[in-house]
């Protein structure tokens, strides 16, 4: 593995931190993420004098330098997504969502649609983070991706043997689902989108539990979108 700034590296953990949790004080991100309250409070005077955090009367918050910097990341395939997913999420009325890797070992949220027909509905916040292991839209990409990603899931899932399983079943059916796993009483259904035989991202529906059975349908509807992106994500690079 290459070296690390370790400076850098801080920085980063520091400010993914207060985007989770903020807003925070120097004292407790010092304590919560055992750092010297002197590099904490050095660290977080470069992050507000370029515009990463803002401070406010309770702590720190992400500052506005990091919505200009969203605007770049994956333009091409929220592009591609978009318009994908709001005629999906106009068609069903579900929430549908475009998921991303985040490093090697994490999935990231980074564009939704929202339907408008049912009263009761789920909307999960753009950049929401899990584990590849978890969720539908997380296991729909690790089940095809290489085989070092997935060896470090299975080295770090409570159960190896039933992840393992999980992935198998990906893997055969070409989609994820899940249940009550992220949140209570939601379920979800995910297709991976896949670019030179490994996936780039997922496209899924997440929903209420009430509405459990339309598995099918969404398998089918996902299945199409995520050949529809991949498609056209390769005639923008031709």
């Amino acid at each position: 593995m290459p070296e690390i700034s370790k400076t850098a590296d801080q920085a980063l953990v520091l400010l993914a931190y207060i985007a989770e949790h903020g807003p925070l004080g120097t004292t407790d991100l010092a304590r919560v993420l055992d750092m010297h309250r002197t590099v904490v409070h050095r660290l977080l005077a470069t992050l507000q004098g370029r515009g990463f955090v803002r401070r406010v009367e309770a702590g720190y918050l992400p500052g506005t330098a990091l919505l200009h910097l969203a605007q770049f990341v994956e333009p091409e395939l929220i592009a591609s997504a978009r318009p994908i997913l709001d005629t999906l999420a106009q068609e069903f009325g579900e929430t549908f969502i475009l998921t991303a890797l985040q490093g090697s070992h994490e999935a990231i949220q980074i564009e939704q649609a929202v339907g408008g027909h049912h009263f009761m509905r789920v909307q999960l916040t753009r950049g929401f983070r899990h584990p590849l292991s978890k969720g539908a839209s997380g296991r729909s990409i690790l089940a095809f991706c290489e085989a070092p990603t997935v060896a470090y899931a299975l080295q770090h899932s409570e159960d190896p043997d039933h992840l393992s399983q999980l992935l198998s079943e990906v893997r055969e059916l070409g989609y994820a689902v899940s249940h009550d796993e992220l949140s209570p009483g939601v379920h979800g259904v995910s297709v991976p989108i896949m670019q030179d035989k490994l996936p780039i991202a997922s496209i899924g529906v997440v929903y209420p539990a009430v509405r459990a059975e339309a598995v099918e349908t969404y398998v089918k509807a996902l299945k199409k979108a995520a050949t529809a992106i991949a498609r056209a994500l390769k005639q923008q690079s031709a």
